[in-house]
């Protein structure tokens, strides 16, 4: 099939960074007509606009943009995207892929701290000729924190650039790589301590304690009851952006209880034809991510798989071998346990203290599927730190309910089982709340139909409570 072709329908996308042009491109190589809609001028999102040239030459997201329009992609720049209502009506898929633009502020007595993505876009704007004085302080401890003192201390007059950070580099949430680049740089580093105002050219900050772990897993801190000033003739906060809650509601979109997009397995939002890929799903992260949602996406649309360069993964049985624990474990062998979590991945089930987390076998789907029981969950975050996809399993994973009373009181997808024999079932599935059973057409995706089946079947100990 050839560029252009309109074999494969059509589809609007919205968001001209890495998501986005990802997307359009996997759906216009198959034969799909594209239009993609870009706020700002240019493409790249907030690689071309934030991340500083130091890290990601422009040219490369040049060239990504030309081969989007030789596959044929209506590249409108300049101009916000219609409501989603409208493009619905226009195409036959939508995908959102608007970024985490909703941006952090950090109040300060005395002073106002500069939003880090404001100072990198300036940064980019000017080449880096910005006057900031002689010291600066950056606030946070995650990738954008580092690109933000990076960038800093290539402006001319500055002397001094302080990352302040109230717990200790350990924990910071920054990738160990941009540490160590930013310390190559020459930034300073200043753990423990807390902002509390900005005044006569210094930051005065609470110097802090780690103390027990907190929600996160990370260490907590708690007040020493001193303070230190750091010398700050300008300070910029890097505090995380956030998803556009506002822009999901005004659409129509199912949001969680932290207002971010829920979605199927396939990305597909509370909305059939509207999937919400990168950042704008669930938060700031990785540029590979987002491609990867963007290809997730790109499958769901099209009913196949779009890369052929996939690596073989090997068969089930091999990877379950290596979960198994050695009598007499040898020098080289126990390395080779790894399971491979693209494969096969339990962890959340492996490290759960109170077993809340199965791993439901069910048949006709080539892999266990997680199944979170509320009412076995003390909520102690432990699947949470081993979880390698950055998730919550307690939180994020279909659950089942043992009435509906519990089900009330939570916000986790799931389903209270209501006939064991029927299959009849309470779900809460994108937002929405019904009653479904066993052969019903809904928007339930066919996966979740067939756990509560084997559920109910194969699995009813879970339902003796």
């Amino acid at each position: 099939m050839k560029p252009g072709q309109t074999a494969g329908g059509t589809a609007a996308v919205v968001g001209g960074g890495p998501a986005g042009m990802a997307a359009a491109f996997y759906l216009a190589r198959e034969g799909v007509k594209v239009t993609l809609f870009e706020k700002r001028e240019r493409l790249g999102g907030i690689v071309s606009s934030v991340i500083p040239d130091f890290r990601i030459d422009d040219a490369v997201i040049g060239k990504d943009a030309s081969l989007l329009e030789r596959l044929g992609v209506d590249i409108r720049c300049g101009a916000g995207a219609p409501a989603v209502d409208i493009l619905q009506k226009e195409y036959d898929h939508v995908v959102l892929a608007v970024g985490a633009y909703k941006r952090s502020a950090l109040a300060l007595a005395g002073g106002r701290a500069l939003n880090a993505l404001d100072f990198l876009e300036k940064f980019n704007e000017t080449k880096g000729e910005l006057n900031l004085g002689r010291n600066v302080v950056v606030i946070g401890g995650g990738n954008t924190a580092m690109d933000t003192a990076r960038a800093a201390k290539r402006c001319k007059g500055v002397e001094h650039v302080f990352l302040v950070y109230r717990r200790t580099k350990r924990y910071m949430s920054a990738d160990e790589q941009e540490l160590a680049l930013a310390l190559e740089d020459g930034v300073e580093f200043k753990e423990l301590l807390a902002p509390v105002s900005l005044a006569e050219g210094a930051l005065l900050c609470d110097r802090m304690a780690l103390g027990e772990a907190d929600a996160s897993g990370r260490a907590g801190v708690v007040p020493t009851g001193n303070q230190e000033s750091v010398p700050a003739d300008t300070v910029i906060a890097a505090l995380g952006e956030k998803v556009p809650t506002d822009y999901y509601e005004a659409n129509g979109i199912a949001v969680d209880g932290k207002g971010r997009p829920l979605v199927s397995d396939t990305l597909e939002c509370s909305r059939a034809g509207v999937y919400v890929i990168g950042d704008g799903l669930f938060g700031p992260s990785l540029v590979v991510k987002a491609m990867a949602n963007a290809m997730k996406a790109a499958e769901a649309i099209l009913g196949k798989a779009v890369s052929g360069d996939r690596s073989e993964a090997a068969d089930e049985k091999t990877i379950r071998d290596r979960k198994g624990i050695l009598a007499e474990p040898k020098a080289g062998v126990d390395t080779g346990r790894c399971l491979g979590c693209s494969t096969v991945c339990e962890n959340c089930a492996d490290v759960c203290p109170n077993r809340a987390n199965v791993a439901v076998r069910v048949p006709g789907l080539s892999q266990t599927q997680i199944l979170h029981v509320d009412y076995m969950c003390n909520e102690c975050g432990n699947c949470k730190s081993f979880c390698p996809y950055a998730s919550a399993p307690y939180l994020d994973k279909f659950t089942l309910f043992a009435n509906e009373t519990d089900m009330a009181k939570s916000k986790n997808q799931g389903f209270v089982v209501l006939d064991r024999e029927r299959v009849l079932c309470k779900v809460r599935y994108l937002g929405e709340g019904f009653t479904w059973e066993k052969g019903q057409e809904s928007r339930l995706e066919s996966g979740l139909g067939k756990l509560m089946e084997t559920v109910c079947g194969d699995y009813s100990y879970l339902l003796e409570v």
